[in-house]
């Protein structure tokens, strides 16, 4: 004898079909809400690091600024370097300008590589000089090479947070590894975040936290920051001889 489905039955069913919909649409929406969902899923925060790097390689030019919080600066022998933007080009050149402290005295100095040339900014006398590179304050600042140790030395990294343009990610790195931007380092690690962008992988900003050298004096050590923002990634960028 053949079953009879009466309307009621019917109607059930079909409400139980726009319910399974409807929940599937609600799952799907929410994981394109959720801070860590679909790429970041799909890659890990060190495999970020490492496509970063690949990328930060080869780069051709950046600008980039080194500025500090939670304290005066970074010693350098007898000054202390408080901030500094530099250009870096394809063909082995830089130019940088630095705001350092002596005392109560706020100082410029800089320095530049121009075909294989130094140049150096004194601070005292505000003139540019030709010198050789190892006798200048700033004859460690190496930024492709500091930069590039940034992704390729942190350790234990994860997601910190994730926008729609960046990825956060936070890790720890040797102190050392910070070696080509400040020069003299301490034997300890610290806390870094990185930010980088989602479509172009570049590095454009990390935030080292905590001591990276023996003359960091802080009421709270863990607190001091240095901020590394980088922009005008393959940019044309022109360096030219500061004696003309």
């Amino acid at each position: 004898m053949p079953t009879v489905v009466n309307n009621n039955s019917k109607t059930n069913f079909y409400i139980i079909l726009v319910a399974i919909y409807l929940i599937g649409i609600l799952n799907l929406s929410c994981a394109s809400n959720n801070p860590l969902s679909t790429a970041s899923q799909t890659r890990t925060a060190k495999q970020i690091l490492d496509q970063s790097g690949t990328i930060m390689n080869s780069v051709s030019s950046f600008e980039f600024h080194l500025s500090h919080k939670n304290i005066n600066g970074t010693r350098i022998g007898d000054l202390v370097l408080s901030k500094a933007t530099g250009l870096i080009s394809d063909n082995n050149s830089m130019f940088i300008e630095a705001n350092f402290l002596f005392g109560n005295l706020t100082l410029s100095g800089g320095f530049s590589t121009v075909d294989n040339t130094t140049f150096f900014l004194n601070p005292l006398t505000q003139k540019w000089e030709m010198t050789e590179d190892s006798i200048t304050p700033l004859s460690f600042f190496d930024p492709e090479k500091g930069i590039n140790k940034i992704l390729s030395s942190t350790t234990s990294p994860k997601f910190r947070s994730n926008s729609e343009k960046y990825w956060n990610i936070e890790g720890s790195m040797p102190a050392s590894s910070l070696s080509n931007l400040i020069g003299d380092t301490s034997d300890n690690n610290v806390e870094i975040i990185v930010w980088i962008d989602k479509d172009s992988l570049y590095l454009t900003r990390a935030i080292i936290f905590g001591q990276l050298n023996g003359y960091d004096d802080s009421a709270n050590i863990n607190e001091i920051q240095r901020i590394i923002d980088i922009s005008r990634f393959n940019e044309e960028i022109v360096i030219e001889n500061p004696l003309n």
